[in-house]
């Protein structure tokens, strides 16, 4: 039975660590993307993570704080969704 209980956790560990790596990488893409909308995105983000790391915010405020980042780029999703409908589209015949 140990033999699971190891590959448990190195399971755990390795993929701790490929979602930290993953978090990482994600953050710096937004930041450093071209559109406004996406770099401030990725510095809220970061500045939510920073301020829970210091313990500045608890668990449930960071949680919040992030959904409220997923609202933010749902209604961004909205607004560009009903801007690509309102573009008339040319057809040839």
């Amino acid at each position: 039975m140990a033999g699971i209980s190891e590959f448990i956790d190195t399971l755990v560990k390795d993929g701790t660590t490929f979602a930290k790596d993953e978090l990482k990488a994600l953050l710096k893409e937004a930041k450093d993307d071209g559109r406004l909308f996406i770099k401030h995105m990725g510095e809220l983000t970061e500045e939510f993570i920073k301020l829970r790391a210091l313990n500045q915010i608890n668990n449930s405020e960071f949680k919040e704080l992030m959904e409220d980042v997923v609202d933010l780029n749902k209604m961004q999703f909205q607004k560009l969704s009903v801007a690509a409908k309102a573009i008339p589209l040319h057809t040839t015949h």
